[in-house]
């Protein structure tokens, strides 16, 4: 892996630095030099439970957790470990190149002071949850649904075994799948793998599953995810003092933090059981044109397709019902104005268009990237910039049909742009012009629309529900 410097975001590295912060924050970073290595503020307040590892022997010492944390990424990072919430503030943040939490309950950080953090995050800022950081908020809906999960107990506190689910992403490549360690382990409630990029999971074997209340049997123990232009990284791991000196946990949470505030293009491995329609895994003949002839889209050599102007639209010979799709674009950066910045579309079912635009930093309406077209325009605006790699992430209810044909029910959708959710279980009243059908269907094949830009497309994969 390149340095670390060579990944960073300029707007996150800050000067300055403290790795003790308390009710003398100020004074203690008046005295300490400039360093130039980016700063991480790990907060440590405990509003609710107060785990060992962040108890302070007084308070101008450094807890166990605080002081293994500065020490571990030291080489790379400042951490400044604090345990008083009014250093998360619009001023302090936009000094630091990510927040970590190891938290509890309800932490006193003013309203306004809650809404600056979660649009510093979706604006390009790391956030790095620790265990207890999921036990954290629970009167602030927007902090659990950035997450990606609400703890809901900790059934098992035993010697288990992980299983590694991506090995290629930094906090998990130095771990052997299956590796045992002795934690207390979460189950969480409103967790869903929609956006999520889930790294290691609960395994079988030693436990009794029993004891878990999750009716999908899946027990995640540490996920990443894209939160508009920032990154989340959170590991439930973490409990225990020794799991703190443990080299593997202590190379998981430095890899995490490495993804975390870097810019490295990440894909990651698509989920198991998924049809891979465009990546490594993917069948060459996936795709066509609109009439069964073969794509006439150029793939470039690093896997991607890019729209072929004037050659029409392609879709996969598969056809999908109810799924969930990943997928991946990039706009080109084109002068205009309306339509005619990096115009594309994704049509579910052949039928049901998400809008492919360049609306970066636009009050978008129903014609903008991530609207369903025509009808009903994204919650919020979570798009990128232009040429930068974005995401997409569906899951698609079909029409209920009855033997007549007619609709008995009508398809519904939930879509993540970057991470964000801009549709929630919406109604989809109608086929949205230019697919490949307006009377609809059961099943349909998932289509990418030719509008004569060169938008790009990569990492697209189908798990049927």
């Amino acid at each position: 892996m390149a340095s670390i410097s060579s990944f960073l975001r300029p707007c996150a590295i800050a000067l300055g630095c403290v790795c003790l912060a308390g009710p003398s924050d100020a004074l203690a970073q008046a005295k300490t030099a400039a360093t130039g290595r980016p700063q991480v503020l790990f907060l440590t307040h405990s509003a609710g439970f107060v785990h060992d590892v962040v108890k302070r022997p007084s308070p101008q010492e450094l807890s166990l957790a605080e002081r293994e944390f500065v020490e571990l990424a030291k080489q790379r990072y400042e951490v400044i470990a604090t345990q008083d919430c009014a250093e998360i503030n619009p001023a302090r943040l936009a000094q630091v190149a990510a927040v970590a939490f190891y938290t509890t309950g309800e932490l006193p950080v003013s309203a306004a002071n809650r809404d600056a953090f979660m649009a510093w995050i979706k604006d390009g800022g790391a956030f790095i949850g620790m265990h207890c950081a999921s036990d954290t908020f629970y009167e602030y809906a927007p902090y659990q649904r950035m997450l990606g999960g609400v703890f809901d107990g900790h059934p098992w506190h035993q010697q288990v075994s992980v299983e590694v689910l991506d090995a290629s992403h930094p906090a998990t490549k130095a771990l052997e799948n299956g590796f045992q360690i002795t934690d207390e382990i979460y189950q969480f409630r409103d967790w869903d793998p929609l956006p999520l990029r889930e790294l290691l999971r609960l395994g079988e074997a030693g436990i009794d599953l029993k004891l878990g209340a999750r009716a999908d049997g899946n027990y995640a123990v540490s996920w990443c995810r894209d939160f508009g232009a920032g990154r989340v990284f959170y590991t439930s791991l973490g409990h225990r003092p020794e799991v703190w000196m443990d080299a593997r946990f202590r190379q998981h949470l430095l890899g995490g933090l490495d993804w975390a505030v870097s810019d490295m293009d990440w894909r990651g491995t698509p989920p198991a059981g998924a049809t891979v329609l465009l990546g490594a895994q993917a069948d060459p003949g996936a795709w066509t044109q609109r009439d069964g002839s073969p794509s006439a889209w150029t793939q470039g050599t690093d896997g991607a397709l890019e729209v072929a102007a004037g050659k029409g639209d392609i879709r996969t010979r598969q056809e999908f019902g109810d799924a969930r799709f990943h997928l991946e674009f990039a706009v080109p950066s084109a002068a205009g104005e309306g339509e005619s910045r990096g115009n594309s579309g994704v049509y579910l079912m052949g039928r049901y268009e998400i809008q492919v635009l360049d609306s970066f930093a636009k009050t978008p309406g129903v014609g903008d990237c991530a609207a369903i077209y025509g009808q009903r325009a994204p919650a919020v605006n979570a798009c990128k910039p232009p040429a930068q790699w974005q995401s997409f992430d569906i899951r698609l209810r079909a029409p209920r049909l009855g033997a007549d044909g007619a609709r008995i029910a009508a398809a519904r959708v939930s879509v993540w742009h970057n991470g964000i959710l801009v549709h929630d279980d919406v109604e989809l009243s109608a086929p949205t012009p230019g697919g490949l059908s307006e009377k609809e269907a059961p099943v349909g094949a998932l289509l990418l629309q030719e509008h004569g830009h060169a938008v790009r497309f990569r990492n697209v994969w189908v798990i049927a529900e």
